[in-house]
């Protein structure tokens, strides 16, 4: 049962005609007849019943159809992989993420890993921590990053990073004169928050709500530029995490400790079930070799 008759194979099913997989595979319709004879008297069975308005599939041709299919999809990814030792990884990878984290941490990772792995192309997709989990899980993303209080449910994950989350205020503020606050401390004040649904904004809202209280928000942007230039202004206090905080710091605006057990969150990869692609396996390696290298 050879390579070639299984691709034939595939076209007839594929395009509903011998004349059309013939056309498709560029070989006479002759050769396409013959193989597929040989196929049939190979698997001892009837794929096809012949009409006069064209071939209807027995169900043996469905299920070498599936098997034919994998056959093909394992072959094609052995010669890519094979490929590698001679011509480098080569691919596409997907990555969905907030804006937060595309901006603030993938920038340099990217850049190390493109100098490592030039072949590789790489296509970042805006996604709240929740969107990027179903994206992972629809086929739409090749993986995603998420951060707590979310959950991937039944993916696999592997550690990302680990983010310290700091009280932000405006400069001249009531709690600036504070050495670290607590999120109760803050509630009584306008918060500038992060777009409804995002890791934080739903942290934030759920410590409140188990204290009691819930945060007022003035305004609500996307993006932590956003957010401190927010703060900045005077419009309210927030929660960021440090990483991105401090870059953005100016006169206009102070970081403060946030004592909470929840100020200290992790961020996690996750990717489909089963074997993965090169490429994509060897970005999560990438990626995750930045968390196992944080102190502990």
């Amino acid at each position: 049962m050879d390579l070639q008759s299984l691709r034939l194979f595939v076209a007839i099913m594929e395009t509903g005609s011998i004349t059309r997989a013939a056309q498709r595979e560029n070989i006479a319709i002759s050769a396409v007849s013959k193989r597929l004879g040989l196929l049939e008297a190979r698997i001892g069975s009837k794929l096809f019943m012949r009409h006069p308005n064209g071939l209807e599939p027995t169900p043996a041709a469905a299920v070498l159809l599936r098997n034919a299919r994998t056959v093909l999809r394992n072959l094609a990814q052995m010669q890519l992989e094979m490929a590698e030792f001679s011509e480098g990884v080569r691919g596409t990878v997907s990555i969905a993420a907030s804006i937060a984290i595309a901006s603030n941490y993938l920038p340099d990772e990217l850049r190390s890993f493109s100098l490592s792995h030039p072949g590789v192309t790489i296509s970042v997709h805006d996604a709240l921590s929740r969107q990027a989990v179903e994206m992972v899980k629809d086929g739409a993303a090749d993986l995603g990053i998420f951060a707590e209080p979310y959950s991937a449910g039944d993916l696999p994950t592997v550690a990302y990073k680990t983010e310290q989350l700091v009280a932000v205020l405006p400069a001249g503020h009531p709690l600036s004169t504070r050495r670290a606050l607590t999120l109760a401390e803050m509630v009584s004040y306008d918060f500038v928050l992060g777009r409804p649904g995002s890791s934080l904004t739903t942290l934030i809202e759920r410590a409140a709500a188990a204290a009691g209280s819930l945060p007022r928000f003035r305004v609500q942007v996307s993006g932590s530029e956003a957010i401190a230039r927010m703060v900045e202004a005077g419009l309210g206090v927030s929660i960021l995490p440090a990483a991105m905080a401090r870059p953005r710091r100016t006169a206009g605006m102070v970081l403060r400790p946030l004592r909470e057990p929840w100020a200290s969150r992790r961020l996690r990869l996750c990717f489909p079930p089963g074997e993965a692609t090169t490429p994509a396996r060897l970005l999560v390696e990438h990626l995750s070799a930045a968390h196992r290298a944080e102190p502990s």
